[in-house]
C-alpha cells in the first residue's frame, strides 16, 4: 500500500508545471486578471484604484533603479525586501512637489505595511491561480514599528482656535465649519460624511443612517447626533437648495457639485498653515470624539458601535488619557482618602 501510494504521488508531481510551463505574464497583464478577478467579487472602485496605484509605486522602484522585472516571475524575494529598505530610507512621500518635498527621507511605517500587504495579496493570488511557480513573498514578513497604543485627538483649545477661524458669513466657510462639528459629533468617517443625503437623517429620533454602500465596513448602521448638529444640517441643506435648487445631499461646493473628501483634506491643509498647526486631517476629528467619548465616561462597546470598528482594539487605540486627566481621576478616587480622614 505504501508503494503504491508513493507511487501516485510521484505521478502527481510529475503533472506540476515546471518552471518553464508556467505561462509568462508581464506585471501589468498580471495586474488585470487580479483586478478582474476583484471586480468580480464586488470591491469596490476606489479599492481597484488603490491596486492601479500600488503597482504604479513599484514599477516606479524598478525604473529609478534599473531592475529588469519584464514578468511577474522575475520578482524575488531580494528585490521585494529591496523595495521595502527603499521605501523606509530613500523614498519620499511627496517626492517632485518642492514645498511638499519631506526634509528627512522614508515613509511611514502604516504606509509601508500597506503596500506590502497588497502586493501580499496580488502574489497570493497569481500563486494560487498558477500564474506564479513560487512565490515571492512567501517569506516576507511586515515592518516592526515602535508601539502606538494611543492615537492623539484635537485639545480643546486647538478646537477652539480652528472653529473661530471660519467666517460663517462665507458658505464655504459655513460648509466647512458645520462639517467638522458633525464629525466631533459623531465620529463619522469623512467619506461617511460628505456622501450623506437629507434622507439619511431622522429630524425625530436624532440618528443618521450610514448606508453599507457607504460604510468601510460594508454594514448599513444607526449613529447618533445631537439636536444642535442635526438643526446646523438642516439650514445648511436649505441654504444650499435656495442656491442651487432642491438637493439630495448636504455638503456641496460653490458651482453645486456633492463636496469631497479630498477638496476638504486640501482646505484643511491651507488652514493649518494660517493657524499655526503643524498637521490637520480630517481623521483627527475622528481621533477627537472617540477619546473624549469615553474621557467623558462613555463605554468603549457602544463607542465601537457608533463608529463601526470591526475589531474592539481598534477602539482601544483612540482611547488618549492625557496627564492631566489621569491625576485628575486618581486625585478623584484614590481610595487612600478614607484612611487620611479617619
Amino acid at each position: 500500500m505504501l508503494r503504491a501510494y508513493v507511487g501516485k504521488r510521484g505521478e502527481e508531481a510529475a503533472k506540476k508545471p515546471s518552471v518553464k510551463e508556467v505561462e509568462s505574464y508581464t506585471l501589468d497583464e498580471a495586474l488585470e486578471i487580479f483586478i478582474l478577478a476583484k471586480e468580480a467579487e464586488g470591491v469596490r472602485p476606489r479599492t481597484i484604484e488603490e491596486y492601479r496605484n500600488h503597482i504604479r509605486y513599484l514599477k516606479s522602484f524598478f525604473e529609478e533603479f534599473g531592475y529588469k522585472v519584464n514578468f511577474i516571475t522575475d520578482l524575488s524575494a531580494k528585490i521585494i525586501r529591496e523595495y521595502i529598505l527603499y521605501m523606509k530610507q530613500t523614498k519620499k512621500a511627496y517626492k517632485g512637489i518642492e514645498k511638499r518635498e519631506k526634509e528627512t527621507a522614508g515613509l511611514a511605517v502604516n504606509t509601508i505595511n500597506i503596500r506590502l500587504r497588497t502586493l501580499r495579496t496580488m502574489c497570493n493570488f497569481w500563486f494560487r491561480e498558477q500564474l506564479l511557480h513560487a512565490n515571492p513573498v512567501a517569506n516576507i514578513k511586515q515592518v516592526r514599528d515602535d508601539e502606538k497604543s494611543e492615537v492623539r485627538g484635537l485639545s480643546d483649545e486647538t478646537i477652539a482656535k480652528l472653529l473661530n477661524y471660519y467666517d460663517t458669513k462665507e458658505y464655504a466657510q459655513w460648509r466647512d465649519k458645520v462639517l467638522i462639528l458633525l464629525l466631533l459629533d459623531t465620529g463619522m468617517r469623512i467619506n461617511e460624511a460628505v456622501n450623506l443625503k437629507l434622507s439619511h437623517i431622522d429630524f425625530k429620533l436624532l440618528t443618521i443612517h450610514i448606508p453599507s454602500q457607504t460604510a468601510k465596513n460594508r454594514k448599513g448602521r444607526d449613529i447618533p447626533v445631537t439636536r444642535e448638529i442635526a438643526k446646523l444640517l438642516k439650514e445648511l441643506h436649505g441654504e444650499t437648495s435656495s442656491y442651487f435648487g432642491e438637493c439630495e445631499y448636504i455638503f456641496y461646493n460653490a458651482y453645486g457639485e456633492v463636496f469631497n473628501a479630498d477638496a476638504f483634506r486640501r482646505r484643511l491643509n491651507r488652514i493649518k498653515k494660517k493657524i499655526g498647526m503643524e498637521r490637520l486631517h480630517p481623521h483627527m476629528f475622528r481621533h477627537t470624539f472617540c477619546r473624549n467619548y469615553i474621557m467623558n465616561g462613555g463605554d468603549i462597546f457602544t463607542l465601537q458601535k457608533i463608529v463601526d470598528h470591526a475589531d474592539i482594539k481598534t477602539s482601544r487605540k483612540y482611547v488618549q488619557m492625557e496627564t492631566k486627566h489621569i491625576n485628575k481621576q486618581h486625585n478623584k478616587f484614590s481610595p487612600v482618602k478614607k484612611y487620611l480622614s479617619k
